[in-house]
């Protein structure tokens, strides 16, 4: 066991002047005072012995609190570093890990792409542009034809039809008035033409509905119902997709056009390899010339090139 540590002398010398302080205000204050005598000095020497027992105890209690407090606060700065020292440990392990997934990942997707993706998406397009041909041949004479049918009846339509539905058209107009005017054989007439163009136009109509029929038929099977439309426009983003993600990570990048590089170009060539020289030297020698206040620089950097 160690010496036990006493009290400092200056210590217990405050707590003995602080207590005689004290009781001497204490006596003043009482009424009346008590009076000095022999046995009163013995009693004060004895209690002065009381007070440097007292300050004993609470230079003691001071230690212990002391201790107290230091182990209270070591366990917590120690407690702090092992908090400090397991989160950091924790993240970084944390952090390696997503990083090694991440990296494993991309490995991962791009050997998937070169290796499976890539191909099968390649043999896909081949294999869609040979079935779209062969549509195109099977069908597209078909189409053509259904095409330049409908096109002869229009023709036909407008070059013999329609000029007699014109006609009667007019002469329905007129008989119409008539009718108007109350003569009953106008609107017989009137009836009798209606129901004629009637008849002239309804299968000529239905023809025409039929081969449109037809036509959008064709047209179904040779786009797969509207499949290849939507084929192109994913082809067409895969296409595209090269250029639109330049566009949006250069963005804000100048291009470097043929009028920057001839001023460089310029700039490099503004002077010879003599008068370089030149001025070189005269500016490390008389300090003077374009470069002057690069040597001073340069002599401020590295000291002086004479001792």
């Amino acid at each position: 066991m160690g010496r036990r540590r006493r009290a400092p002398l200056w210590f217990l010398l405050l707590v003995t002047v602080a207590g005689a302080v004290a009781l001497r205000q204490l006596n003043a204050a009482l009424e009346p005072p008590l009076a000095r005598s022999p046995v009163a000095d013995q009693v004060q020497v004895a209690f002065l012995g009381f007070l440097i027992l007292v300050g004993e105890l609470i230079w003691k209690g001071l230690e212990v609190a002391g201790r107290v407090t230091l182990t209270a606060l070591a366990w917590s700065v120690k407690a702090l570093w092992i908090f400090a020292s397991s989160t950091y440990n924790g993240l970084t392990a944390i952090g390696v890990v997503l990083r090694d997934g991440l990296k494993a990942s991309w490995e991962f997707l791009r050997t998937t792409y070169d290796t499976v993706l890539k191909p099968a998406w390649t043999t896909f397009w081949r294999w869609f542009d040979k079935f779209r041909r062969w549509l195109d041949d099977t069908f597209g004479p078909v189409l053509k034809f259904l095409r330049d049918l409908r096109d002869t009846l229009l023709d036909f339509w407008k070059t013999y039809v329609r000029p007699w539905l014109d006609l009667i058209d007019v002469t329905r107009r007129a008989l119409r008035v008539l009718g108007s005017l109350g003569l009953q054989w106008a609107r017989e007439l009137d009836r009798q033409l209606a129901d004629l163009e009637a008849r002239i136009e309804r299968p000529f109509r239905l023809l025409l509905a039929k081969v449109n029929e037809v036509i959008n038929l064709v047209n179904r099977v040779v786009t797969l119902d509207g499949l290849f439309q939507r084929l192109a426009l994913v082809r067409s983003l895969e296409r595209d997709m090269r250029y639109a993600w330049r566009a949006a990570v250069n963005w804000r990048v100048d291009p470097v056009t043929d009028a920057h590089t001839e001023e460089q170009q310029r700039q490099l060539n503004s002077r010879s390899l003599s008068e370089v020289i030149g001025h070189t030297t005269a500016a490390l020698v008389d300090d003077a010339g374009p470069y002057a206040e690069w040597a001073k620089e340069m002599a401020t950097l590295i000291g002086p090139l004479h001792p």
